[in-house]
């Protein structure tokens, strides 16, 4: 099983995001975009997971305390860097130290059943989408200019609330996932 840590977004969110996207999607990008209803705030991507440690994963996150933090969207960006794009964002602002705290009480649970938190530092965002495999250079240039000058969404505020255990599945469509 694919699984993840995450937290859910509330539906004004999913919609601000949507509305980016759309205004995004006009310019003919070669992106790969994420679908609306699917968007999270990852905390620990796990990967390939045996499905013997969900008990486990589940139990470990209820001992998570519920986190109760606003969070507010926050500008546009690309990874790994302006230059090549590979990953449209939509960052995050509001309570950042109470949610690299959460970060860290996940990675609390998951490291004793086995799973290595990655070794880039935690950078909390929303992915849009993601630029297409087969881009050639002038496309991944035109992902860049656009992403340069596109105007990001509306400082929208919610409050933290859940962490949940994700499960994703690739599909013909795009990701697909269900809270476990």
């Amino acid at each position: 099983m694919r699984l993840f840590i995450a937290l859910d977004l509330p539906d004004p969110v999913r919609a601000a995001l949507a509305h980016t996207q759309a205004h995004l999607r006009q310019r003919g990008l070669a992106v790969r975009w994420a679908g609306v209803e699917g968007m999270h705030l990852t905390l620990q991507f796990l990967g390939e997971t045996d499905a013997a440690l969900v008990p486990d994963l589940l139990a470990g996150i209820a001992q998570i305390a519920a986190p109760n933090f606003r969070l507010h969207l926050a500008g546009l960006g690309v990874f790994p860097n302006p230059q090549r794009p590979r990953v449209l964002w939509v960052g995050l602002g509001g309570d950042l130290v109470a949610l690299k705290e959460l970060h860290t009480q996940v990675l609390a649970v998951t490291h004793p059943l086995g799973f290595v938190p990655e070794a880039r530092p935690f950078a909390p965002h929303l992915t849009l989408g993601r630029v297409r495999p087969e881009a050639n250079a002038s496309q991944i240039q035109a992902v860049a200019q656009v992403m340069r000058h596109a105007t990001p969404p509306a400082a929208l505020e919610w409050t933290a609330e859940a962490v949940r255990l994700f499960h994703s599945q690739s599909t013909p469509q795009g990701m697909e996932y269900r809270v476990l």
